[in-house]
């Protein structure tokens, strides 16, 4: 120190010393930066090599700022003045794009020792807010993503290196997460990453596996990447950069050669998330796409197609934008039993719950056979009408990272008398109540979800399927109604009695009579029985053969 002193600055109280003894001190930074850019300007104008003793004072610059931001307390390190960190920051900008030009490090992926070290400093930096932000403001993330691309995909920096970059990256997204003062939502900040870029780079990183035990962040970074389901709806779907890196991660042509499993099993789920949230298109050959979701009026259960298939326009609650109305005389009827759960809500979280309804409407379509079968068979088995049962998904990945139940293939979901869920001892209440979740988490939450449950169940017809849903970071309950466009209700009774034909009596005839051949076709084949085109490649060898088996379309 300039009094003369020897602190360590690898403890709490000599970081703490070494900040505040004397204001000069508060200028590390910009008293030692410029020395530091004056060697490396030395080996960029000369090509010089490095003395020990600037190998030493380079080495002593940056571990001097890794200690101090590691080591010391937050509200003295909060204390630093801006221009101080803005001038390391501009610092290790410049170097790393310094590097980008390199051709050394574009064609090894390894930077030499001295060159290492300038990139320690920001993961203990990052584990506080203010250098987070300034950092995204001075386009800091930009760099680095233009820094690890420069390696040209799918190559990637060394290990230790690639270690360094995803700690980097979590430890920002995750001190802006939780800023005491003026914390970010998980979408701004994921949005933030994205958006120059480093999120991908971040992502193709964060595959090879890592040693260092401050790591965790970097699972606690996907975590809550995993909350965002409208990003993911939209940047992670193929021709998007995260999309596209995750789908060559998961098939083998990008990222590290030995993979770590537990980051696969993220990208497995985000890429199950983004694949589940995207409406499909029909292509010629492949089995139509069935049905499209309606809007319903809240009060009197109008759709946005009236019974003449013309449009009906519904219009959202004003306040918490997810309530839907025919009309103002609906809304002021139902105001009474709507207003203890109308919220205003930001608009990250109006797209949130939009991408969320998505997914179950999706899961709705793309499913919709086996939630049928299974519709036939627990009415079957216990009496009850279908609209006094509940569908429950669970879009929650497992403690073990293993994919969300309603993502498998076979989805896995369950079906049970909706007043279990809500009456009496609540026998039907789901268990994932209690996973990953205090005693006084549940305590708070369930008695929302259960009120909800119960106010949807009281305006449910015979369209409609109640659906309890669990989300990364949520749950939600909703009316799910599907409609062909020949106004057929997917979900009504006629079609419920036409599925029961079909699997109890493999009689397809009622189901031939509401929906189209492809369609038809397609539950044949969910339900393991041969359709006409299979039974005619069958009846065309017998013939060949000396047989006389009409065709499928053929009269005698």
């Amino acid at each position: 120190m300039s009094d003369g002193r020897n602190v360590d600055v690898c403890t709490r109280e000599g970081a703490d010393i070494f900040l505040q003894t004397n204001p000069g001190e508060n200028n590390f930074f910009t008293s030692n930066i410029g020395d530091a850019s004056r060697i490396r300007q030395k080996i960029r104008t000369s090509g010089g090599v490095l003395s020990a003793a600037e190998k030493q004072r380079l080495t002593i610059t940056y571990f001097t700022a890794d200690s101090l931001a590691r080591y010391s307390s937050p509200e003295l390190f909060a204390k630093i003045p801006r221009d101080e960190l803005e001038c390391w920051i501009d610092h290790v900008m410049m170097e790393l794009s310094e590097k980008i030009k390199d051709p050394s490090w574009t064609r090894t992926g390894i930077l030499e020792e001295h060159d290492t070290f300038i990139l320690n400093p920001c993961i203990s930096m990052f584990m506080h807010s203010f250098p987070v932000l300034l950092a995204f403001e001075k386009g800091f993330f930009k760099v680095l993503s233009d820094f690890v691309a420069s390696r040209k995909a799918p190559l990637l920096p060394c290990a230790d290196l690639a270690d360094t970059i995803c700690l980097i990256c979590s430890n920002a997204v995750i001190s802006a997460i939780f800023n005491t003062k003026n914390p970010w939502t998980s979408d701004k900040a994921f949005k933030k990453l994205e958006s120059c870029g480093m999120l991908a780079q971040f992502i193709r990183c964060s595959t090879i596996p890592q040693q260092q035990p401050d790591a965790i962040g970097v699972l606690k970074c996907y975590e809550e990447l995993i909350k965002c389901p409208a990003l993911i709806k939209k940047k992670f779907k193929k021709g998007q950069p995260c999309g596209d890196v995750v789908g060559a991660i998961l098939n083998g042509t990008d990222g590290h050669k030995t993979k770590r499993e537990k980051i696969m099993k993220h990208l497995e789920i985000i890429a199950s998330f983004a694949d589940i949230m995207q409406p499909r298109k029909h292509v010629a050959g492949e089995d139509k796409m069935l049905g499209k979701a309606l809007k319903i009026c809240r009060n009197c259960n109008k759709s946005d197609r009236s019974a003449e298939f013309q449009l009906t326009l519904l219009k959202s609650c004003s306040r918490c934008q997810i309530t839907f109305y025919c009309s103002k005389e609906c809304q002021k009827a139902d105001w009474k039993a709507h207003k203890p759960i109308c919220l205003p809500v930001s608009k990250s979280d109006i797209q949130r719950s939009s991408a969320r309804q998505q997914t179950v409407v999706n899961f709705g379509k793309r499913h919709y056979a086996e939630i049928m079968e299974r519709f036939v068979d627990v009415c079957d088995e216990t009496g009850v009408k279908k609209s006094e049962l509940l569908l429950e998904l669970d879009f929650m990945p497992d403690d073990n990272g293993t994919n969300a139940p309603a993502l498998r293939e076979p989805p896995e979901f369950k079906i049970g008398e909706a007043r279990g869920y809500f009456e009496g001892s609540r026998p039907n209440e789901p268990d994932w109540f209690y996973k990953k979740e205090d005693k006084h988490a549940y305590e708070v939450n369930v008695n929302n979800v259960v009120s909800t449950v119960k106010d949807h169940f009281g305006r449910m017809t015979e369209n409609h399927v109640l659906v309890l849903v669990r989300y990364p970071g949520g749950h939600a309950c909703y009316r799910l109604q599907l409609q062909e466009d020949n106004g057929l209700q997917m979900f009504s009774d006629l079609a419920l009695d036409a599925f029961r034909s079909a699997i109890n009596d493999e009689d397809f005839g009622p189901l031939s009579r509401i929906f189209d051949e492809s369609q038809v076709r397609h539950f044949k084949k969910k339900f393991g029985m041969p359709c006409d085109s299979d039974l005619d490649q069958v009846r065309r060898m017998l013939n060949m053969m000396g047989g006389d088996f009409p065709l499928s379309g053929e009269r005698r």
